[in-house]
């Protein structure tokens, strides 16, 4: 058996996959562990201050320590000299090695990408034999001498390290392993409410515009997942329904007190429990597989950023958000539109009268947002100053510098008075400026409030498939288009190219391929498309796409558990960004940068990243903008991001004024 001590880095799950049987502690309990039942220990890369002295015990043990790890290592064996090299986070590091050992038949040169800020320097060759230097003779691995124990700079889990698996190979077989058989997996049986479902196809093009606000009228909460760049070929289904129906349910959630408020049919109570347990076990089915793809019936709604106390273990909020941390409907009734067969199909649950009322709501007659020949002014302010936001890149970069983290998304919240501003309309307006593939609008008024969400998100967070495929598109990298369509993708290619956007990417797709690897079976997770350029209305991005095989047993609920919140707008360290970002930030970040979208029968799912969003809170409407924070940031270019990313909000808040 392999032990894997989880250093608070954010690629030893992907580890794990890659090693095949092991056993995960954490820094702090491998002083409890007997080294005696295992044939290798591998220390993963992160933050953790671990201490290594049960190692001394044990120098026949094959012992690979990765990253900070390896720097842990050195210290152990009274080294601690390091180079002052600016840290290359994201970035392939050249390690040029003896081609023994842990490099045993690699070419001469090999990259490994870099997670670890420091490079150790001038190693006492009687202690230590060097087996790869880098720049400035830096030294990059090294075995322990007299021992079995090596260190590694570079990260063999990361994605472009190319050999990482034949280093980790090499070192595997530096001592036999014994076979370990798999453990059985129990599939869990889950017994279910079961309705018969009655549906109704109507073939014609859809005004989904008009559609929804004929549907939504006289009822309490409503949802419109939006396919509103369908035009763009991006997305092909729109759903949208009510809480109409005794069958309904909405709910409402606090994260801080567990409060759950239920209302289900005519019936309203208040539980005490975790949201996402309660989405799980009240989650009713039809008594027969529905023949569609995509959604056939399930919740739909939101799980706010702060909900990440509920998540990840031991984190505690600094923050309270003032919208509920989760909303939530399972409709007894909905409609769905596939914009390419220009067709609508209409469900109901139970009562088969109810496709009556949903087919009276349907408009085919197509319509537009009319144009407005001027803005009006916004008046609204962010939390933070220009000053004030680049003043916490800064120390956001020390702390990068320091390797405590490689990269942080720091985010801020503009907000202004709403009254007298329809969000429905507003919605329209936003959704012909800035048409999104995993747009949506979301209206709560259930439990005597009144919130709105009018999202025009780019980006996919999690979706499962009913084959339990699991896919998820992350963003890093935004540019604004140009009218000129050869400037235009000039600035397109120029963002690609950018070695900091890469960075960038690079370590939120290998932080997202760790969350991944914790629900989905081994050697399953991976990144069919690299940063791909993707364009949208006013932006470029750099979309990477990442891909796994749900782990069998293992429910759509329990996936968006082990990932949320997404890394792409927190950082990684996941653990780490979070801390820092409650201290760095000015007030909560409420339902921005949370999941919205919908999770469905036979196990299935699709959710985006609460980004490009306003939200209508009670007559107060905010928005949350932001980035990612690396060393090569420049604290000015960061702080015109984040109004890049508003920009298109903020113009159809000016139109509608």
């Amino acid at each position: 058996m392999i032990l894997v001590v989880d250093n608070h880095g954010f690629t030893t799950r992907i580890l794990t996959h890659q090693l095949g049987a092991v056993h995960l502690v954490t820094a702090a309990e491998l002083l409890a562990v007997d080294l005696d039942n295992y044939t290798h220990v591998v220390i993963g890369h992160g933050s953790a201050a671990v201490d290594l002295q049960p190692l001394h015990e044990a120098p026949n043990l094959p012992v690979l320590a990765i990253g900070a790890g390896y720097q842990h290592l050195a210290a152990l064996y009274g080294h601690t000299e390091t180079t002052s090299a600016k840290p290359v986070y994201g970035q392939p590091v050249t390690h040029h090695h003896c081609g023994a050992e842990l490099f045993a038949g690699l070419p001469v040169d090999v990259k490994l990408i870099s997670y670890h800020a420091w490079r150790l320097h001038r190693m006492d060759t009687d202690r230590f034999a060097i087996h790869a230097t880098g720049a400035d003779d830096a030294v990059l691995a090294f075995r322990v001498q007299g021992t079995n124990h090596w260190g590694l700079h570079g990260d063999p889990a990361a994605l472009q390290s190319m050999v990482g698996n034949a280093v980790i190979n090499n070192f595997l077989a530096l001592a036999p392993l014994a076979p370990t058989p798999p453990e059985p997996i129990s599939p869990t049986t889950r017994r279910r409410q079961r309705y018969e479902v009655f549906t109704r196809s109507i073939v014609g093009e859809l005004d989904t515009s008009a559609t929804f606000a004929t549907l939504q009228e006289d009822t309490s909460a409503a949802f419109w997942l939006d396919s509103a760049s369908a035009h763009r070929g991006q997305g092909d289904l729109t759903v949208m329904g009510t809480n109409n129906g005794e069958l309904s349910q909405t709910i409402r959630w606090n994260v801080t007190t567990n409060a759950l408020d239920v209302v289900a049919g005519s019936d309203a109570h208040q539980l005490t429990g975790d949201v996402l347990d309660y989405l799980e076990e009240h989650l009713w089915e039809p008594t027969e597989v529905v023949d569609f793809d995509g959604f056939t019936g399930g919740w739909v709604g939101y799980l706010g950023y702060e909900a990440k106390q509920a998540t990840v273990p031991g984190h505690q909020n600094r923050w309270e958000a003032t919208t509920p941390d989760a909303y939530w409907i399972q409709p007894q009734t909905f409609l769905r539109y596939d914009h390419r067969e220009r067709s609508t199909t209409l469900f109901s649950y139970h009562d088969p009268a109810l496709l009556d009322t949903l087919e009276a709501a349907l408009v085919f007659e197509s319509s537009t947002v009319s144009g407005v020949p001027e803005r009006a002014d916004i008046a609204g302010q962010w939390r933070l100053s220009a000053a004030e936001y680049e003043d916490r890149v800064g120390r956001i970069q020390e702390l990068l510098h320091a390797g405590t983290a490689a990269g942080i998304c720091l985010t801020d919240t503009f907000s202004m008075d709403a009254r007298g501003l329809d969000g429905l309309e507003l919605y329209g307006r936003l959704r012909a400026n800035n048409p999104a593939p995993y747009a949506g609008y979301l209206r709560f008024n259930t439990f005597d409030d009144s919130l709105e969400v009018l999202s025009a998100s780019p980006e996919k967070y999690l979706s499962i498939d009913a084959a339990g495929t699991v896919e998820s598109k992350p963003i890093k990298g935004t540019v604004a288009r140009s009218s000129d369509p050869k400037q235009d993708a000039e600035v397109a290619a120029s963002m690609a190219a950018d070695t900091k956007i890469q960075s960038e990417n690079l370590m939120i797709t290998d932080l997202l391929r760790d969350d991944l690897a914790t629900v989905t079976v081994p050697t399953t997770v991976q990144v069919p498309k690299l940063m791909a350029v993707e364009s949208f209305a006013t932006v470029h991005q750099l979309v990477t796409t990442v891909t796994g095989q749900l782990l069998p047993g293992t429910s759509a609920v329990d996936a968006l558990k082990a990932v949320f919140p997404g890394g792409s707008m927190t950082g990684a360290p996941k653990n780490i960004s979070l801390e820092t970002l409650d201290a760095l930030e000015a007030g909560p970040r409420g339902i921005y940068s949370g999941a919205m979208g919908w999770l469905g029968h036979r196990n299935t799912a699709e959710l985006n990243v609460v980004i490009r969003t306003i939200i209508i809170d009670n007559e107060q409407l905010s928005i949350g903008a932001g980035g990612a924070v690396v060393v090569d940031s420049d604290p000015v270019a960061e702080e015109q991001e984040k109004h890049l990313k508003a920009q298109a909000l903020m113009h159809s808040i000016a139109e509608q004024l």
